[in-house]
């Protein structure tokens, strides 16, 4: 008869060898198999999601400001946490595509990488000062909507960017790209 003492360090001890005995294959992050998986079409492809998601909630906030005579700290706090989140996933998903470049030596593209990631840093400055302008000028409309239009040139950059990467590696098809940016005409209250 097993008592529980004898139970517990038995398990442990069958745990530890099995672990062991695995094949080292499961513990790495890339393996030979990852091209032919399709890891990087998947990073590409939802990169782009998230760059235009990004682009779509810049001009839905930059509508807004058009329309609105003072900004609504809730609003404000809504955009920012999509446009944020959006730039954020993007940005993890060229770490992917990083990899894979990094992995194929391949520089050009690795050169590209690097000049989405700055229009990226560029428009999460952009909309850090919208947000600043936000919380000390709320009624100060127009000093917003210019931050948040430059926020869109830079991801209308990126985007530009992005596209002409995947058109490299023939995934030109894979994304839709936002709109260029528009400058909306500001609503008079006789309208």
């Amino acid at each position: 008869m097993v008592t529980r003492r004898a139970f517990l360090p038995a398990v442990c001890c069958f745990v530890l060898l099995s672990v062991a005995a695995m094949p080292e294959a499961v513990w790495a992050q890339r393996d030979a198999g990852a091209k032919a998986r399709g890891d990087f079409t998947f990073y590409a492809r939802s990169g782009g999601s998230h760059i235009n998601a990004a682009h779509a909630h810049a001009s839905h906030y930059h509508q807004y400001l058009s329309q609105s005579q003072t900004a609504s700290p809730r609003i404000v706090r809504m955009s920012g946490s999509a446009i944020n989140h959006h730039i954020d996933l993007t940005q993890q998903h060229l770490e992917g595509m990083r990899d894979h470049f990094t992995e194929t030596g391949d520089k050009k593209s690795l050169a590209a990488v690097d000049t989405i990631e700055q229009h990226l840093a560029d428009a999460k400055h952009h909309h850090a000062t919208a947000e600043s302008k936000a919380r000390v000028s709320p009624e100060d409309i127009e000093s917003m909507r210019e931050s948040v239009d430059q926020l869109r040139v830079s991801l209308d950059k990126a985007i530009t960017a992005y596209g002409d990467l995947l058109s490299k590696h023939g995934l030109a098809e894979e994304t839709v790209p936002a709109k260029k940016s528009k400058k909306v005409r500001r609503r008079d209250a006789n309208e």
